[in-house]
């Protein structure tokens, strides 16, 4: 009876420490505020994106920049940074501006870089993302 015991727990010890080896990668899901209208802060937002998604691998990361007030900037057409941007949402990283920003400095959906997508309000689409989980950076310096 004890060999029988020592069998079964062998086994459930075996199962275990298998299941642990095949946990399923975690998704990490991060907000970026990006306010500044300053190229060194948009520079700096960029590559600590670039660095979370290398970081975290092989975990997949879910990230968003929004953009507002002067931040706005970094997502028209004339962009100093558009084509960091580009690379950046070929890795599936999503840019958002603000409408309210865009409405107070006389900024319409086609002097967006391609890809960018307004939302009514920068503000309430951070704190939405920080509502459903996701983690807050602030952009820049």
């Amino acid at each position: 009876m004890k060999k029988r015991n020592l069998l079964i727990l062998a086994a459930c010890v075996a199962f275990c420490l298998g299941r642990v080896g095949f946990a399923q990668a975690k998704t990490h899901h991060v907000v970026f505020a990006v306010t500044s209208g300053d190229e060194a802060d948009w520079k700096m937002t960029l590559g600590n994106i670039r660095n979370l998604i290398t970081a975290l691998k092989p975990d997949a990361t879910e990230v968003e920049v929004v953009a507002y007030a002067q931040g706005l900037s970094l997502v028209k057409r004339d962009s100093t940074v558009a084509s960091e941007i580009a690379a950046l949402q070929e890795k599936q990283v999503r840019f958002v501006a603000c409408e309210n920003s865009m409405r107070m400095q006389h900024v319409e959906a086609k002097d967006l870089l391609t890809g960018v997508q307004p939302v009514p309000s920068g503000v309430v689409e951070v704190v939405t993302r920080q509502e459903q989980g996701w983690s807050y950076i602030k952009g820049g310096r």
